[in-house]
Formats: structure tokens, sequence, C-alpha cells
């Protein structure tokens, strides 16, 4: 038996636990530092897997049949992050064909907006621009520069380059350093240095599903098997803000997902899973009945938090290699 083989039976037959898997967009982009892109075919390839060995709950029953000590050991839930228009166009086809429901955390400032998230603009500025980029760009106090040469002739973008990875070209360092830079920027700084960018940088074509929902699409979705929850207000690290913008950020963000749809909206996931102690409080405060972290394990049915319930990421992998990263998630 070959080890590719035992390595799948281990996902198909070892451990198991339930989980919620995290997923951002149903696409194929030319560019995806971040992986957070499943191919449209990896996709059903996924759900066919997961609906034959799986338990496939909407969030609220999943977090219902848990606080009851109910919930089977193979139950999984499906999370969105973000609200990419994929979700709709891509995702939402393939739940209904195998009538799987999903929660989408929405992004509640980028509704309706027709540029990309910005950490999916800035990889196409600088990672797909073949020509040259300069730049000199206030952030806040301190200043960024950059000058990349042009590309060479038959070079091309690595689309398999991961942000977690060492950088292997100028460009992939400049969009690495300016992304750690902008991460946790205020976001009035962050929009200042990214008019800069687009200034300063030859425009490149997004992607027209790579843009955030519009509020129409949103309902158009939500007319499926998909309830939305929120990402906050403007995907803002929470930790990096005073006390009150971050209550703010939760509370608008719940208030303006509420004014999208007709249905309750029970569940939070933290932007960049990043929260502590005080954050979890303000969120429970803000009326929400429970929230998803990043923090990659199955869900402990003895022993959870139901304001930090972790969520494994979903890469571009096979049914069975989705298996197998559940099965090896130990919480």
């Amino acid at each position: 038996m070959t080890s590719l083989v035992r390595r799948l039976l281990r996902g198909l037959h070892g451990p198991s636990g339930p989980a919620i898997l995290m997923y951002h967009r149903v696409a194929s982009p030319p560019i995806d530092p971040w992986g957070l892109a499943v191919a449209p075919e990896r996709f059903r390839d996924q759900l066919t897997v997961l609906a034959r060995r799986r338990t496939i709950l909407a969030m609220e029953e999943f977090v219902a049949e848990l606080e009851a000590g109910r919930l089977p050991q193979r139950a999984v839930a499906i999370t969105f992050d973000d609200g990419y228009r994929d979700n709709l166009t891509n995702a939402v086809p393939l739940l209904d064909e195998f009538a799987a429901p999903a929660t989408v955390f929405l992004t509640a400032s980028a509704i309706g907006q027709e540029t990309p998230f910005w950490w999916d603009e800035l990889a196409r500025m600088i990672l797909l621009q073949a020509g040259p980029i300069r730049y000199d760009l206030a952030v806040g106090t301190d200043r960024v520069t950059g000058d990349i040469a042009a590309m060479v002739s038959g070079e091309t973008p690595d689309r398999h380059w991961r942000a977690w990875e060492a950088p292997r070209t100028a460009r992939e360092a400049a969009y690495l350093a300016l992304w750690r830079l902008l991460q946790r920027s205020q976001p009035s700084v962050r929009a200042a240095v990214m008019d800069g960018l687009r200034d300063a940088v030859p425009l490149v074509m997004a992607d027209p599903d790579g843009v955030p929902m519009s509020a129409g699409e949103v309902a158009r979705m939500v007319s499926f098997n998909v309830s939305i929850g929120s990402h906050a207000m403007s995907h803002q690290p929470l930790t990096s803000l005073s006390r009150a913008d971050r209550r703010t950020e939760i509370e608008e963000g719940r208030a303006f997902c509420m004014g999208l749809v007709d249905q309750p909206v029970n569940g939070f996931a933290f932007p960049h899973g990043d929260r502590d102690d005080e954050t979890l409080a303000m969120v429970r405060e803000a009326g929400f009945a429970w929230a998803c972290s990043t923090r990659a394990v199955r869900v402990d049915p003895n022993r959870y938090n139901r304001f930090d319930l972790p969520r494994i990421a979903a890469p571009d992998l096979s049914g069975s290699e989705i298996l197998e990263r559940i099965g090896a998630a130990a919480p």
C-alpha cells in the first residue's frame, strides 16, 4: 500500500469529530497569495465527499446541537468569509445541487463596492503588473518606497506562491511588506495608501466575480439555503482598534447585515481571527449568539467557547484531502 493511499484512508476512516470549514472564494484567480480560492471543480469534489462521509449542518443547527450535547461526531458546517460575488455565482449553485447549507460572513462596508477587497487589489497591482513599479507613499508618519524592475521576457507571476512562504522575487517581497504594513493600519491610512498606489501603478483589471456582492446579490443568495453572519464593518483586526471603535465595528456591522435580509444575524466571524477576551465579550454583548475564529482544529463538544468556535481552512484540495485535513486537526 502506497503512502498516499494510507494518508487518504486515514482521512476517510481515521480520527473523527465535528468541524467547521472556512472558505472565502470559489474561483480560479490568476494570483492567490493567501490561498483563499477553491476552484469550482474542486469545490464540487469536496461537497461530494462531505455529503457522503459527513453530516452537513447549517451553523445555527450545528451550534444548537452542540449546546444540547447532541452534535454528531461527523457533523460539519460550511462557512464563507468576506462576501465575494463568486459565493453567489459559483458556490451557491453547487451548494444547492448538494442541498448543503452554508453561512456567509459579510464585511459590511464592502457590500456594493465595485473595487476588490484591498488585499486582492494589492496583489493584482504588485504581482500581476509586468511593467516597472515605483512608489513613494506616506503611511501615517512614515514613508514606504518601492522601485521594482519590469518583468523580464517570458517571466510570469507564480500563482502557486503563498504569502506564508519566503518571497522569491522582488514583487513578492514588496507585496508581503505592503500587506503587513497595511493589515493593521487604521482604515483611513490604508485607504490613503491604496489611493496613492492606484495613482502610481498602472491599472490591472479585476476579476468581475472577485469583488464584494451588492445588496441585491446578498438578497438573492439568501433565497437559497444560505444564511448570513457579520464579519464586522471594515475587516479591521479588532484588537488594533480602541475599545470604542472596536464596539462600533461589531455593533454597526451587525446592524448593517440585519438591514440587508429578513432573517436573524446571530453569528460573527472575527476578521483575521484576531480577538481577545474583551473582544469576545463585546461580541456577546452586541447580541450575537455565537462567533467563529480561525483556530484550525475540530470542535471539542466537551470543551468549547460558543464565542470562539474554531474553523478549519478548506484550501484548493480534493474531497479526500479535505477529510484528511479534518481528521488531522485534533482539538
